[in-house]
């Protein structure tokens, strides 16, 4: 498998003409358009996020109690 990457900008009309290196072989190919450019993210309705997962969790009584012993050793990586 060979691979090409060419950098381009995505114009308002969303068009992109390429041309590939000469040495690439003739025949079936993909293109993948990978975004770099930090994405914004969406706004987020904070009425529906807050308190919105109450009483979905709980929490144990013994919840400080230490871990049981092979519990501890595979978080300290041990087998």
């Amino acid at each position: 498998m060979q691979a090409a990457k060419i950098p381009i900008v995505i114009p308002a009309d969303r068009r992109v003409e390429l041309q590939v290196p000469a040495d690439l072989p003739e025949g079936p190919a993909e293109v993948i358009v990978l975004i770099t450019a930090p994405q914004k993210a969406a706004p987020r309705d904070k009425r529906a996020a807050l308190g919105m997962d109450r009483g979905a969790v709980q929490i144990a009584d013994d919840f400080d109690a230490p871990l049981p012993e092979d519990l501890q050793r595979a978080f300290d990586g041990e087998t």
